[in-house]
């Protein structure tokens, strides 16, 4: 072990002992686009003991131009079923899971299953249901966020502010398909993200802050965080890990994908009543039909111009 990691051993922050602690740690990160897909080759690289990874979306010639582990042979594969095969090559001391699946209320606590938690998603609606858990179950996580030429990290503590206390409504509305990004930014912003984290698995002190780095002004900014009573999460109230707030349509970053949950269907009969429409491709996680992917966990993901022409297509090939 020592020759693999020595570099990183004679830094005088990790040493053997850190190295050790580093090689029993667990950490699930959520999200393997631009951010989630340097963070994994770092934390693999790093030695991590265990990464769970969850995604659920396919590679897109899109994602090329920033996300790392995938190329262009990789284009209409599973990013979390792809990433792991390649960490896997990188390190084989790591052990790695995956799942290609969308973190919801009803499956979180099955697959968050880590000491640390890494945020490497691109909506809000994921990071709060993920700082509700994380602040039930009193886990560690690190929220990272990027878009145009900037981005923010966070770590936050069970003790501590939480996400909302920070964020009681999303920052913006802005993504990488709307405004843009280069790749240097998420980078960056998934380098000090995983420095956070294992800042967090050495027990390090870590600030109460929000950092801010602006690659393209080499700007970066601390920004002092702190609770805030009126925060419902901070009191008890877990208004995503309940359920109670609807996802509705999602819009995913950086192409024209919509996300829809089908409500009490059979995944069978869908498959079933497709092949006699038409061509069905069935995998292991879904099945493929026109421009159009029905998962086995409820979810439609369909690629089209707008919302409303989307739904309107389950609608007539699946139903309401």
């Amino acid at each position: 072990m020592d020759n693999k990691y020595s570099r990183q051993i004679i830094f005088n922050k990790i040493g053997r002992k850190g190295q050790e602690k580093i090689r029993k740690a667990s950490i699930a990160i959520v999200g393997l686009g631009a951010l989630g897909t340097v963070a994994a080759e770092q934390l693999t690289r790093a030695g991590i003991g265990k990464l769970i990874l969850i995604d659920r979306d396919f590679i897109e010639e899109s994602n090329l131009q920033r996300q790392a582990l995938y190329n262009e042979e990789d284009i209409g594969k599973f990013k979390a079923e792809t990433a792991a095969k390649k960490l896997e090559k990188i390190n084989s001391d790591v052990k790695i899971d995956f799942f290609v699946s969308d973190l919801n209320h009803k499956n979180i606590s099955k697959l968050l299953f880590a000491d640390i938690i890494l945020d490497c998603t691109d909506n809000f609606y994921t990071r709060y249901l993920i700082n509700d858990y994380c602040k039930k179950s009193r886990i560690k996580w690190v929220y990272s966020a990027a878009v145009k030429g900037y981005g923010n990290v966070m770590a936050v503590l069970p003790e501590k502010a939480c996400f909302r206390c920070v964020f009681n409504e999303a920052e913006s509305d802005e993504t990488c398909d709307t405004a843009g990004i280069i790749n240097t930014v998420s980078t960056a912003i998934a380098s000090i993200a995983v420095t956070q984290a294992l800042k967090l698995i050495l027990n390090e002190k870590i600030e109460q802050e929000l950092i801010r780095f602006d690659i393209w002004d080499n700007d970066i900014t601390k920004i002092k965080v702190s609770k805030n009573e009126k925060c419902p999460v901070c009191n008890g109230i877990y208004e995503y890990l309940q359920g109670k707030k609807e996802k509705g349509i999602v819009i995913y970053c950086g192409n024209n994908n919509y996300q829809f949950y089908l409500k009490n269907k059979n995944f069978n009969e869908i498959k079933n009543k497709l092949k006699k429409i038409g061509k069905v491709k069935e995998t292991d996680f879904c099945l493929f039909f026109e421009d159009m992917a029905i998962f086995n966990d409820g979810r439609v993901l369909i690629k089209e111009k707008s919302p409303e022409r989307a739904k309107s297509l389950v609608s007539k090939y699946i139903g309401d």
